[in-house]
């Protein structure tokens, strides 16, 4: 009897453990960002790489007016980022979203996704580092004290190279995910 009733609490932690794992919010082991909210143009998702669309994507935003669609993405390749996960937040678990899930495994172009940077205290000793190759060891291309406003360009890892703008000058340059976030009206927390 005993064994019964372990083996039932196995089952019933594995269930309860793998619907979490279903309404993550968060991905740590991916790169997440954001559709640009402001951008005139439908979420494009594709089969494949120049392969065929499968699914425009607008947020109503009579019904959502603060809401955005933030994706984590498993990889980039010339200019296209696959599907790991998308969702409209800052709604966590709803009918939409599970509709969403089917396009994990799908791609779309990195045009319009977009990053903040993390909060900063600002002080001499606090910034966020930017630099020319995914690597803390490579040159620093500038350093920053104050919000910005990223655009995707690549991944490599847990890095993204990104555009931006800082006292301005335009940048491209790397970034650790450490310091920026996929919320498109405030700073992470």
């Amino acid at each position: 009897m005993k064994s019964v009733t372990i083996l039932i609490l196995l089952i019933l932690t594995a269930t309860i453990s793998l619907s979490q794992e279903n309404n993550k919010i968060f991905y740590d082991d991916y790169i997440e960002c954001f559709f640009d909210n402001n951008s005139k143009q439908a979420l494009l998702v594709y089969d494949s790489i120049n392969g065929n669309l499968i699914k425009s994507l607008t947020i109503d935003r009579r019904k959502q007016k603060y809401s955005w669609y933030k994706i984590a993405l498993q990889e980039t390749i010339d200019g296209w980022a696959k599907i790991e996960n998308i969702m409209i937040a800052p709604i966590p678990t709803d009918s939409i979203n599970n509709e969403l899930r089917v396009l994990k495994d799908k791609w779309i172009k990195i045009e319009n996704l977009k990053f903040n940077t993390t909060e900063v205290s600002i002080s001499d000793s606090l910034f966020i580092p930017f630099y020319t190759e995914p690597d803390v060891n490579s040159e620093l291309t500038c350093k920053s004290g104050i919000f910005l406003k990223l655009t995707l360009i690549e991944t490599k890892g847990f890095w993204s190279k990104v555009s931006f703008e800082l006292d301005g000058t335009n940048y491209s340059a790397w970034i650790a995910k450490e310091y920026y976030c996929a919320y498109p009206w405030t700073a992470c927390p």
